[in-house]
Protein backbone atom coordinates (compact mmCIF):
# COMPACT_ATOMS: atom_id res chain seq x y z
CA UNK A 1 0.00 0.00 0.00
CA UNK A 2 1.32 3.42 -0.90
CA UNK A 3 2.01 5.88 1.91
CA UNK A 4 0.34 9.28 1.85
CA UNK A 5 2.90 12.02 1.47
CA UNK A 6 2.95 15.00 3.81
CA UNK A 7 1.96 17.19 0.85
CA UNK A 8 -1.08 15.07 0.01
CA UNK A 9 -2.09 14.86 3.65
CA UNK A 10 -1.80 18.64 4.04
CA UNK A 11 -3.80 19.23 0.87
CA UNK A 12 -6.47 16.79 2.05
CA UNK A 13 -6.74 18.52 5.44
CA UNK A 14 -6.96 21.98 3.86
CA UNK A 15 -9.59 20.77 1.41
CA UNK A 16 -11.58 19.16 4.26
CA UNK A 17 -11.40 22.40 6.24
CA UNK A 18 -13.15 24.27 3.42
CA UNK A 19 -15.57 21.52 2.34
CA UNK A 20 -16.90 20.54 5.76
CA UNK A 21 -18.83 23.81 6.34
CA UNK A 22 -20.28 23.56 2.83
CA UNK A 23 -21.48 20.00 3.47
CA UNK A 24 -22.94 20.93 6.87
CA UNK A 25 -24.76 23.90 5.35
CA UNK A 26 -26.10 21.72 2.53
CA UNK A 27 -27.48 19.20 5.03
CA UNK A 28 -29.09 21.95 7.12
CA UNK A 29 -30.58 23.45 3.96
CA UNK A 30 -32.19 20.10 3.19
CA UNK A 31 -33.80 20.14 6.63
CA UNK A 32 -35.14 23.64 6.04
CA UNK A 33 -36.28 23.21 2.45
CA UNK A 34 -37.58 19.87 1.26
CA UNK A 35 -38.06 19.14 -2.41
CA UNK A 36 -41.45 19.86 -3.96
CA UNK A 37 -41.98 16.14 -4.43
CA UNK A 38 -44.62 14.04 -2.70
CA UNK A 39 -42.66 11.37 -0.84
CA UNK A 40 -39.80 13.65 0.24
CA UNK A 41 -42.15 16.41 1.38
CA UNK A 42 -44.32 13.95 3.32
CA UNK A 43 -41.23 12.53 5.03
CA UNK A 44 -40.12 16.06 5.86
CA UNK A 45 -43.39 17.14 7.53
CA UNK A 46 -43.91 13.85 9.38
CA UNK A 47 -40.38 12.74 10.33
CA UNK A 48 -37.63 15.31 9.67
CA UNK A 49 -39.53 18.32 11.02
CA UNK A 50 -42.84 16.92 12.35
CA UNK A 51 -45.67 19.37 11.89
CA UNK A 52 -47.30 18.34 15.17
CA UNK A 53 -44.44 20.18 16.86
CA UNK A 54 -45.20 23.45 15.02
CA UNK A 55 -47.36 26.34 16.16
CA UNK A 56 -51.04 26.48 15.34
CA UNK A 57 -52.17 29.15 12.91
CA UNK A 58 -52.29 32.30 15.06
CA UNK A 59 -55.69 32.88 16.61
CA UNK A 60 -56.89 29.30 16.18
CA UNK A 61 -57.24 26.39 18.53
CA UNK A 62 -57.59 22.72 17.85
CA UNK A 63 -60.85 21.76 16.17
CA UNK A 64 -62.08 25.07 14.86
CA UNK A 65 -64.98 25.09 12.40
CA UNK A 66 -64.08 24.22 8.81
CA UNK A 67 -65.73 24.30 5.40
CA UNK A 68 -65.81 22.07 2.32
CA UNK A 69 -63.81 20.59 0.75
CA UNK A 70 -61.92 20.34 4.04
CA UNK A 71 -63.38 18.83 7.16
CA UNK A 72 -66.12 20.06 9.46
CA UNK A 73 -63.40 20.54 12.08
CA UNK A 74 -59.83 21.62 11.39
CA UNK A 75 -56.45 21.95 13.04
CA UNK A 76 -53.95 24.12 11.12
CA UNK A 77 -50.22 24.08 11.80
CA UNK A 78 -47.62 26.50 10.42
CA UNK A 79 -43.85 26.19 10.26
CA UNK A 80 -41.58 29.00 11.43
CA UNK A 81 -41.41 30.62 7.96
CA UNK A 82 -45.19 30.72 7.62
CA UNK A 83 -45.61 32.00 11.17
CA UNK A 84 -43.11 34.76 10.41
CA UNK A 85 -45.03 35.70 7.27
CA UNK A 86 -48.36 35.79 9.11
CA UNK A 87 -46.97 37.85 11.98
CA UNK A 88 -45.28 40.28 9.58
CA UNK A 89 -48.50 40.78 7.58
CA UNK A 90 -47.23 39.12 4.42
CA UNK A 91 -50.48 37.32 3.61
CA UNK A 92 -51.40 39.77 0.88
CA UNK A 93 -47.95 40.51 -0.52
CA UNK A 94 -46.84 36.89 -0.51
CA UNK A 95 -45.64 34.45 2.08
CA UNK A 96 -41.91 33.79 2.45
CA UNK A 97 -40.30 31.03 0.43
CA UNK A 98 -40.27 27.88 2.56
CA UNK A 99 -43.62 28.57 4.26
CA UNK A 100 -45.55 25.39 5.04
CA UNK A 101 -49.16 25.17 6.18
CA UNK A 102 -50.56 21.79 7.24
CA UNK A 103 -54.28 21.33 7.82
CA UNK A 104 -55.76 18.26 9.47
CA UNK A 105 -59.32 17.75 8.26
CA UNK A 106 -61.75 16.05 10.63
CA UNK A 107 -65.36 14.85 10.59
CA UNK A 108 -67.84 16.19 13.13
CA UNK A 109 -66.98 13.30 15.47
CA UNK A 110 -63.28 14.29 15.38
CA UNK A 111 -62.22 11.44 13.08
CA UNK A 112 -59.31 12.41 10.83
CA UNK A 113 -60.38 12.43 7.16
CA UNK A 114 -57.06 13.48 5.60
CA UNK A 115 -54.26 16.01 5.82
CA UNK A 116 -53.74 18.81 3.29
CA UNK A 117 -50.56 20.85 2.98
CA UNK A 118 -49.31 23.88 1.10
CA UNK A 119 -45.60 24.53 0.62
CA UNK A 120 -44.24 27.77 -0.86
CA UNK A 121 -41.37 26.66 -3.10
CA UNK A 122 -39.82 29.39 -5.23
CA UNK A 123 -39.99 28.54 -8.93
CA UNK A 124 -42.23 25.49 -8.44
CA UNK A 125 -45.38 26.89 -10.03
CA UNK A 126 -45.31 30.66 -10.64
CA UNK A 127 -48.77 30.49 -12.27
CA UNK A 128 -50.24 29.49 -8.88
CA UNK A 129 -48.17 31.45 -6.39
CA UNK A 130 -45.34 28.86 -6.31
CA UNK A 131 -47.39 26.64 -3.99
CA UNK A 132 -46.85 22.88 -3.89
CA UNK A 133 -49.88 20.94 -2.65
CA UNK A 134 -50.13 17.59 -0.88
CA UNK A 135 -53.10 15.53 0.29
CA UNK A 136 -52.38 12.42 2.35
CA UNK A 137 -54.10 10.00 4.68
CA UNK A 138 -53.41 9.33 8.33
CA UNK A 139 -51.45 6.27 7.15
CA UNK A 140 -49.19 8.51 5.03
CA UNK A 141 -50.65 7.41 1.72
CA UNK A 142 -50.38 10.24 -0.78
CA UNK A 143 -53.69 10.91 -2.49
CA UNK A 144 -52.48 13.89 -4.58
CA UNK A 145 -49.40 16.06 -4.77
CA UNK A 146 -47.77 18.78 -6.83
CA UNK A 147 -49.86 21.11 -8.95
CA UNK A 148 -53.19 19.76 -7.71
CA UNK A 149 -55.90 21.21 -9.95
CA UNK A 150 -58.72 21.04 -7.42
CA UNK A 151 -56.65 22.87 -4.78
CA UNK A 152 -55.39 25.51 -7.19
CA UNK A 153 -58.85 26.03 -8.70
CA UNK A 154 -60.43 26.68 -5.32
CA UNK A 155 -57.59 28.73 -3.83
CA UNK A 156 -57.38 30.89 -6.96
CA UNK A 157 -60.39 32.74 -5.47
CA UNK A 158 -57.95 34.25 -2.97
CA UNK A 159 -55.01 34.75 -5.31
CA UNK A 160 -54.82 38.33 -3.99
CA UNK A 161 -53.89 36.88 -0.57
CA UNK A 162 -51.25 34.51 -1.91
CA UNK A 163 -53.83 31.73 -2.37
CA UNK A 164 -54.65 31.61 1.35
CA UNK A 165 -58.12 31.58 2.86
CA UNK A 166 -57.64 33.54 6.06
CA UNK A 167 -61.21 34.48 7.00
CA UNK A 168 -61.61 31.31 9.07
CA UNK A 169 -58.46 32.24 10.96
CA UNK A 170 -59.37 35.87 11.74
Amino acid sequence: MKAISKYNLTALLVLSFFLLPVLVQAMEGKKDKPAAEGEEFLEYITEVNPYHEWDLWPGTEEFYEGTEPHGVLLITYVNDKALQGIEEGMLEEGMPNGSIIVKENYSDDEELINVTSMYKKEGFNPEAGDWFWLVHTEDKEIEESGKVGMCIGCHRQVEHRDYLFIDAHE
